[in-house]
């Protein structure tokens, strides 16, 4: 099995002569008119900029095969845009959906009750046909609040199962990003904070913890 892995790997890295194919992150558009004008937050939320490892800083997607430290760039597989901005987006639209708040984007509007939320991802493995894993440290800075609470710190892992296929990997990243989210959103006023360890078909959810920090 790891045999054919490796030169499903091989072949996917090495397919000079192919068109390469682009992948985003964002999940399909779901018409869902429920939502429409039902916004309820007493804030809003504002998600940075993302910061990722430098290696990860690339159009190529990278994956690793099982129980091996190589990473192979794929030629021909490609993000459709900046790594960075599609988890930023991801997140945010994932966050703003968990917590029914609106998402502001990078601005900062005055007089407004705003959590804005750093995200530092540490971890975004892919293991072709194996698993997805993420980790990643946030940190939640209240403004413009009456009694603003205390900046908080934490962090989190998320595991997805996947099957081989580039398609299914990128799937899988997305549904690691909603979980993330989902952890994210449980520290968050509204959310659900008896999250803690959350496991599905899906994926699994570990959240480390939070710290107050000045």
């Amino acid at each position: 099995m790891r045999v054919l892995m490796w030169g499903a790997l091989a072949l996917l890295a090495g397919c000079a002569g192919t068109a390469p194919q682009y992948y985003s992150l964002q999940a399909p558009a779901i018409a869902d008119t429920t939502q429409v004008g039902q916004v309820a937050g007493d804030y809003i939320i504002s998600v940075q900029p993302v910061l990722i490892p430098q290696e990860l800083s690339r159009p190529q997607i990278l994956v690793s095969g099982p129980e091996s430290a190589e990473v192979v760039p794929l030629s021909t597989s490609l993000w459709s845009g900046p790594l960075e901005s599609q988890i930023r987006d991801a997140l945010a639209a994932s966050l703003a959906r968990h917590l029914n708040v609106l998402e502001v984007g990078t601005t900062q509007p005055d007089g407004v009750p705003v959590w804005n939320i750093y995200v530092d991802v540490q971890r975004f493995d892919s293991l072709y046909g194996r698993e997805v894993v993420q980790e990643a440290v946030w940190r939640l800075v209240p403004q413009g609040m009456k009694k603003p609470p205390e900046k908080r710190l934490c962090s989190g892992q998320v595991r997805v199962p996947v099957s081989e296929g580039m398609s299914r990997l990128v799937a899988g990243h997305r549904q690691a990003l909603n979980l993330l989210a989902e952890g994210i959103a449980s520290t968050l006023p509204g959310g659900k904070g008896g999250v803690r360890d959350a496991a599905t078909q899906e994926g699994q959810l570990v959240l480390r913890g939070c710290a107050r920090v000045s």
